[in-house]
């Protein structure tokens, strides 16, 4: 195609250059040289026991074909795009109550150690106790998280401040609204929740932002909106649970749609997973993180079963070899 709409020059900006037909010719050829070399190929990965591929980009290192040529293609390493599956699927244990559980977890593989701080869960954890979880989780190598459910914007900082907490866990109505008053620094996961179909049925953070009442009206097309001072709206997770968080009921993982771009770092699957069931659902879902918190409990749904713990670990990280 034609560089720009006048022939015989380039512009940038408001300097003008000429250019000949040589030049011209030249400038077509180094952009095809440089995309000619690049070889896209999809190969089986052998590696991925969950049937994953792998897609290799390779650029090799050779001189210009063309006559009077002299520059070179510079050599590229071998990048490798490859699925979830076939990637370290992060784990994060959550609704821990004791420090001793955290350590175990965390020295287990575990990544992220959850702790719900909202007071009317039935694992539930004071500030004291929660101190002491986040302790143990930094001690074995894991993040701690605290979970919220009903707190504003200064609850949810205070909390995470006094506990010593980075990232904060939003699981309700409450506190999902509460995002848009948390500063940028404070790391975020995000709920959404899916009915049994794996439909979502909670607003995503971008949705978060009323209407501008100045945009409304008959001439409210042509106001600005002043969308940097309307609050944050964008998380470093989004998590994906069932209608009843923490019941350990499952639903059709298969059929979920996660948001694109309302996430700065990926998303994490929750929702009846336990040791039996978390590898199937990492191959159908390909998620970055997978949440566990029922399906490694003992009989009494609160303290968690070291047992478990390890075989819920070791399946993610088996799968994802």
């Amino acid at each position: 195609g034609n560089w720009c709409k006048n022939q015989n020059s380039i512009q940038y900006g408001i300097a003008t250059a000429p250019v000949t037909s040589d030049l011209r010719h030249c400038l077509r050829h180094r952009i095809m040289c440089a995309l000619a070399p690049l070889k896209l190929s999809l190969t089986s990965s052998s590696a991925s026991r969950a049937g994953g591929s792998s897609v290799r980009l390779q650029r090799s290192a050779r001189p210009c074909a063309t006559v009077n040529s002299t520059h070179r293609h510079r050599a590229a390493a071998l990048v490798t795009c490859s699925s979830a599956t076939s990637q370290t699927t992060k784990v994060k244990v959550c609704g821990v109550t004791d420090p001793e559980d955290a350590l175990y977890a965390a020295k287990s593989g575990a990544d992220f150690i959850g702790m719900i701080v909202w007071p009317n869960a039935k694992r539930s954890v004071d500030v004291g106790l929660a101190k002491e979880i986040t302790a143990a989780a930094r001690e074995g190598g894991a993040e701690p998280v605290g979970v919220f459910v009903s707190e504003n914007s200064e609850e949810i900082l205070g909390k995470c401040a006094e506990i010593g907490l980075d990232i904060a866990q939003l699981h309700g109505d409450g506190s999902r609204a509460a995002l848009m008053g948390l500063p940028s620094k404070m790391k975020v996961i995000y709920v959404m929740n899916a009915d049994a179909d794996g439909t979502l049925v909670t607003p995503g953070p971008n949705e978060l932002v009323d209407l501008d009442p100045a945009l409304t009206g008959e001439k409210g097309w042509r106001k600005a909106s002043d969308w940097m001072s309307r609050g944050r709206r964008t998380v470093d997770y989004l998590l994906i649970d069932g209608l009843n968080a923490g019941s350990g009921e499952s639903y059709d993982w298969s059929n979920l749609k996660v948001p694109r771009g309302a996430s700065k770092k990926g998303w994490i699957l929750a929702g009846g997973l336990d040791p039996d069931s978390v590898a199937g659902a990492v191959s159908i879902a390909r998620p970055n993180i997978v949440d566990v918190s029922s399906g490694v409990t003992m009989a009494c749904g609160i303290k968690k079963d070291p047992v478990k713990v390890k075989a819920f670990i070791d399946a993610v990280k088996k799968n994802a070899a």
